[in-house]
């Protein structure tokens, strides 16, 4: 039996590493966030980069207010894999976010096509 941790996955922590990562981007998205008060507030996904190894990486995180360009943060990346970071919190990728709504157009077209010439409320 192996004494190795259950640490093999790399978790936020001492070994990770520093940087100050600059806002380059600030857009507002279509929807709204709601609030438990059924109040909403605009969303704006708010783009940042960072260099690590020489290389600049980018990230995303979600606001409810414009946040200006230039504006520095400090955030903490994987040196193993330095396009990880703990600034970060947009996790849908567009590509899976287009595709479920062109795959649910698809299923409701094809629900109309099927039974669209059916008249099911005149027997």
């Amino acid at each position: 039996m192996s004494t190795m941790s259950k640490t093999s996955e790399s978790q936020p922590g001492d070994e990770w590493m520093s940087a100050q990562a600059t806002i380059i981007a600030c857009k507002q998205k279509w929807g709204y966030q709601s609030l438990p008060d059924n109040s909403v507030l605009p969303e704006y996904v708010v783009t940042f980069a960072y260099t690590a190894n020489s290389r600049t990486y980018k990230g995303h995180y979600r606001a409810n207010s414009i946040q200006v360009c230039g504006h520095t943060l400090e955030i903490l990346y994987d040196p193993r894999h330095p396009s990880r970071n703990t600034g970060s919190d947009v996790p849908l990728n567009p590509w899976l976010k287009w595709g479920s709504w062109v795959l649910g157009l698809g299923a409701v077209l094809l629900v109309v096509w099927l039974w669209g010439d059916e008249d099911w409320f005149s027997k």
